[in-house]
């Protein structure tokens, strides 16, 4: 049992997935911040998008 609570702990072939998780989400609230901080609102960048 501590061999494989050895191995589970030593493995880290699903930490790049994380991080890039991680960093897709801090590009979303930089990127929301910078929408509201503009003074658009993300229904209106979603309509200037699709253009409905």
């Amino acid at each position: 049992m501590l061999n494989i609570l050895a191995k589970f702990v030593g493995d880290e072939s699903g930490v790049s997935t994380v991080e890039y998780g991680l960093i897709a989400a801090i590009i979303l609230v930089a990127t929301t911040c910078a929408v509201s901080a503009a003074g658009f609102s993300i229904a209106d960048v979603v309509e200037a998008v699709t253009g409905r």
